[in-house]
């Protein structure tokens, strides 16, 4: 019926693309009953999407869709970051509909170049496209694992929000992702660093919280890590709530085996447990409270399964090393729940203790296998009933942890005597027990082994590597024993003599109650600290740091003793000094601990000879200042460390002053200026990195204090390179202020403290940004107490000079500032010393630099050899050499003007009329020195030697020089008319009693300068 040809005039049919397309839109016409010929044929479904295809694909925006898909990713590119932010939206748009356009490498490359866009709204956007497109195709995920988990430490929050919810999101729709373990070892790193945004680690807990400890969710039956499977590897039936859990634990177990340690799920499982310290003020507390409740009630199922899984493993295992591996994993995830929740782990004890044989088919990680298990019964032991613990005791466990420490390595053994000790210890162990005598037995005979070899050589490096690793382990394992073991009856008396300690040499007198054990080692581990070779210093004060933990008033007989000055001193080794930082780490470290876990509280409770009035007025726990009190008296010592030629040392004191700052032991006015000095340690970035980690905390506290400080650190960080690097394999200098990195073929140039301002507040707060600036330039004005300059201070100009050309600018008013206060000094002290050298060489005082003068000419003939005979200059020597050590002074800043100008565009117009008071211009922000302005370099030749001598050559190019830039100041300048004018017409307006001179010191300095020489 329907006619899709016409008549012509010759009769011929031919196709009538019109009147298809007047049918088709037909079709979705409404009936008309005006229609005298309504038409009796309808398409079907597959008629009219056949019809439609072609209609759609012939289309001007079919035709043109490439070429509109062009321009969107030609826009990602684009000089303007809102535009790239936008083409990433409106593409976003188009791959919603057509997800396999990501799968063009073309696009894919266009996208991951926005991965590393500058503006964080750019990469946003990217990772928000991408985020969409991984979720609509899973399987796809992978090709962008790595870019999503570089944003996961990316500097926008916003970024770092959006990336830990795509992957929150791909491991809820797909629990088996291929790259889970990593992206939630990322995830628990982020929630860890002190420093990360509130929501980001909320976002975080919550997503541990939903896949971990869920429990309402497996109940009701949604949990995403529910499987199609509910047979467990023994066969039989798994609930819902069996399925999570082992899902979990696998889970768990990957991220342990990833990240090398448990540290970071501990810290994730002890916060959602018993709470992340957020305080109970906000509106998600009740969301936290519900939280930690959930996660209590599910830690026992997450035990279990961790315990079956591991049950699984040794039902399956091929004992080689990747099964070791997983083994450690395994068990490392067991301890975090023994740190957390160890109760828990009571009823499985028997299921671990056989790993304590030492013969696990592991050989490398038989070490970790004992270590791991130890901590668990050590952890565990306080939970013990007292019919479990004679049930252990009586067993093997005793022998066995004692036989470890004869058989591995000190981190083994420690632990192992940590356990054995925790169980002589145990509340309900009776004087004398099993463990206890196996803990004293192996005690004496460990002691009577040192005892025996203490005088048969004064350098046990020359001995028998069998005899130095038996004196190696007796050490570490009486050390420890000192440690752990609490004597009963071993309360130190406040007035402890520190010549009281005595060896005994009749082991039969030895005995743990009053500390007599405790006593005599300490005395044993001075005779071995005396010995000459550096491995047993180490090994000795390693061990006796072991009875200072313990008994914190033996520090302070070590300190009138000597010990702690000796081991710290300049005469001591670098590794002795790394042991003595190390001990004291351990011990502010373990003091801490001790506190915060109520051991402290609960000892001075149970102090039964104490009334109650006095446990409310006075300090019964006064120990625990001790060991702080002493190291602070040693705090210039600790400074001074900082300038250590060792690395290792020079990390090992700033590890050590983090936790001093942290704990409130150490003043971080005074401490500032050594880590601003640490920043020019460019050959040590981990220590560099550290000591910034620590400037950062500090400038969050104190937003002043950079800023107070700045010059006091620039002027240690000279001291520093110039102690610590002195000089160079070719004999120059070693210190500099620059650091070079590439990017692509361009080479960029930074200052060492780059860094602390770019991560600090300063950056962004002008006035704090002046106030450094103002700090540094400070350093070049003249000393009122001297009318001369001190040559030594020279290096150091120069060394302020570089820093100032290259710190990272935010704004052209940062160079206009310096600039100005540069033109300030330059004004007064460089015509001054032109005006003294044109007096004592007779020149024209009325205009004494209009012009070169024959010095200059002279120096630029004979570049090699100037004839000071010539000028009559021998008898002004002192004179001369002196006015140009003070040309040094200014030479840098007029150097420096120069740069700035050439660096950052500064026209003549544009210094002349600024003014520090002025706001800041939109469109000067965001400015960066230029890709073909060299590097900015400041360096002058002495112009006395060490005899005082004048080197005349030096002294010439110095006067030239400076004569030099001192003219073209005064041939840039222009006098500003307006300046000129009264106060009142020129604007400035000013206060009643205000004098002339009182407004005029906010105009610029070459109008000052022009006023003078007028």
């Amino acid at each position: 019926d329907l006619t899709l040809e016409k008549s012509s005039q010759d009769k011929s049919g031919a196709f009538d693309l019109g009147l298809v397309r007047s049918h088709a839109i037909a079709q979705w016409s409404p009936p008309s009953n005006q229609l005298n010929h309504p038409s009796s044929s309808c398409l079907t479904d597959d008629g009219n999407q056949r019809i439609m295809l072609p209609l759609v694909a012939s289309s001007e925006l079919s035709v043109s869709f490439p070429q509109l898909l062009g321009v969107l990713l030609q826009l990602m590119a684009n000089n303007m970051a809102s535009l790239r932010k936008l083409s990433l939206k409106a593409f976003l748009q188009v791959v919603n509909v057509d997800p396999t356009l990501m799968a063009q490498p073309s696009v894919r490359k266009e996208v991951a170049k926005c991965f590393h866009d500058e503006a964080i709204s750019v990469r946003e956007a990217a990772i928000s496209l991408v985020g969409d497109y991984v979720l609509q195709s899973p399987n796809l995920a992978a090709a962008f694992h790595a870019p999503l988990l570089e944003r996961m430490v990316d500097k926008g929050i916003s970024v770092r929000k959006r990336a830990v919810k795509i992957f929150r999101d791909i491991l809820l729709s797909n629990p088996s992702y291929g790259g889970r373990a990593m992206a939630m070892h990322c995830m628990l790193q982020r929630a860890d660093d002190r420093k990360e945004d509130d929501g980001v680690r909320d976002l975080v807990h919550e997503t541990f919280h939903t896949l971990w400890f869920n429990g309402r969710a497996f109940e009701k039956g949604k949990s995403s890590l529910l499987l199609a499977t509910d047979i467990s590897p023994q066969g039989k039936a798994m609930t819902k709530a069996q399925l999570y859990c082992r899902e979990a634990a696998k889970q768990m177990v990957e991220v342990v085996s990833v990240s090398g340690s448990p540290d970071f799920l501990t810290s994730l499982v002890k916060g959602l447990l018993f709470g992340f310290n957020e305080g109970d003020k906000d509106k998600k507390t009740a969301e936290r409270k519900r939280r930690q409740e959930d996660s209590r009630n599910q830690c026992n199922t997450l035990v279990l399964s961790l315990v079956e899984l591991l049950l699984s493993f040794e039902e399956t295992r091929a004992h080689n090393d990747d099964d070791g591996k997983e083994l450690v994993a395994l068990l490392s995830t067991l301890s975090v729940f023994s740190q957390a929740y160890p109760e828990l782990l009571v009823p499985h004890i028997d299921t671990l203790l056989p790993y304590l044989k030492g013969d696990n088919g592991a050989k490398k990680h038989e070490t970790a296998i004992v270590s791991t298990v130890s901590s668990i019964v050590s952890l565990s032991s306080s939970h013990f009933s007292s019919a479990e613990l004679a049930r252990l005791t009586g067993g093997s466990l005793p022998t066995d942890l004692v036989s470890i420490t004869y058989k591995f390595p000190p981190s083994a053994a420690s632990s192992a005597v940590e356990a054995l000790a925790k169980l002589a210890n145990h509340p309900d162990a009776s004087a004398g027990s099993i463990q206890e005598k196996k803990l004293f037995n192996m005690a004496v005979q460990f002691y009577s082994y040192l005892l025996k070899n203490k005088d048969k050589s004064n350098d046990f490096a020359k001995m028998k590597k069998s005899m130095r690793d038996n004196v190696r382990r007796a050490l570490s394992v009486l050390g420890s024993i000192c440690r752990f073991y609490e004597c009963r009856d071993g309360v130190d008396c406040h007035n402890l003599d520190p010549y009281g300690f005595s060896i005994i040499t009749d082991v039969k007198q030895l005995q743990f109650s009053g500390n007599v054990f405790s006593s005599a080692c300490f005395a044993l581990f001075k005779d071995y600290l005396d010995k000459e070779d550096e491995a047993t210093k180490c090994l000795a004060l390693r061990a006796m740091n072991g009875v200072f933990i313990s008994r914190p008033r033996v520090v302070l007989a070590a300190e009138q003793l000597g010990i702690i000055t000796a081991v710290m001193s300049e005469a001591a080794p670098p590794s002795v000094q790394i042991e003595s930082l190390r001990c004291w780490r351990d011990i502010l470290l373990a003091e801490e601990k001790r506190i915060e876990s109520g051991a402290a509280k609960a000892k001075m409770q149970a102090q039964k000879d104490i009334s109650l009035s006095n446990r409310i007025s006075g300090d019964q726990d006064g120990d625990s200042s001790l060991s702080g009190s002493i190291l602070t008296k040693h705090v210039d010592r600790l400074y001074e460390l900082t300038l250590s030629k060792d690395g290792k040392v020079r990390h090992m004191i700033i590890d050590l002053i983090g936790h001093l700052l942290r704990q409130g032991l150490i003043n971080p006015m005074a401490t500032v200026p050594h880590l601003l000095a640490v920043q020019g340690d460019v050959k040590s970035p981990q220590t560099r990195s550290l000591a910034l980690k620590l400037l950062i905390n500090e400038g969050e506290k104190r937003p002043d204090m950079l800023r107070q400080r700045i010059c006091a650190g620039l002027k240690q960080a000279f001291f520093f390179q110039k102690e610590v690097y002195p000089h160079d394999n070719n004999g120059s200098p070693g210190v500099t202020a620059l650091l070079t990195r590439t990017e692509g073929p361009i080479v960029m140039t930074d200052t060492i403290f780059d860094a602390v301002i770019k991560e600090s507040a300063i950056r962004n707060k002008r006035a704090q940004r002046q106030g450094l600036l103002k700090g540094i330039i400070s350093l070049f004005e003249k000393d009122p107490e001297s009318e001369n300059t001190d040559a030594d201070q020279l290096p150091l100009l120069a060394f302020a000079s570089e820093i100032l050309a290259h710190l990272p600018y935010t704004s052209l008013n940062d160079p206009l500032f310096i600039v100005y206060n540069s033109s300030c000094i330059t004004a007064l002290d460089g015509q001054s010393i032109i005006n003294h050298f044109a007096e004592l060489l007779g020149g024209d005082l009325c205009d004494p630099n209009s012009e070169e003068d024959d010095i200059e000419r002279a120096a630029k003939k004979n570049k090699r050899k100037f004839d000071p005979k010539e000028f009559e200059l021998e008898p002004k020597s002192a004179e001369f050499g002196q006015l140009c050590v003070n040309a040094c002074r200014i030479l840098p800043l007029l150097q420096l003007k120069d740069f700035l100008r050439r660096a950052y565009n500064l026209s003549e117009a544009r210094i002349t009329e600024y003014v520090p008071s002025e706001k800041e211009r939109i469109h000067e922000k965001g400015v960066s020195i230029g890709d073909s302005i060299p590097a900015f370099s400041c360096n002058f030749e002495p112009v006395f030697d060490g005899q005082q001598n004048i080197n005349w050559n030096n002294a010439a190019k110095i006067y030239t020089a400076f004569r030099i830039l001192m003219r073209d100041e005064a041939d840039d300048l222009h006098v500003d008319t307006e300046a000129n004018k009264s106060p009142k017409r020129s604007g400035l307006k000013r206060k009643r009693g205000d004098s002339v001179t009182e407004v005029t010191s906010h105009a610029s300095p070459r109008f000052l300068l022009s006023r003078m020489s007028n």
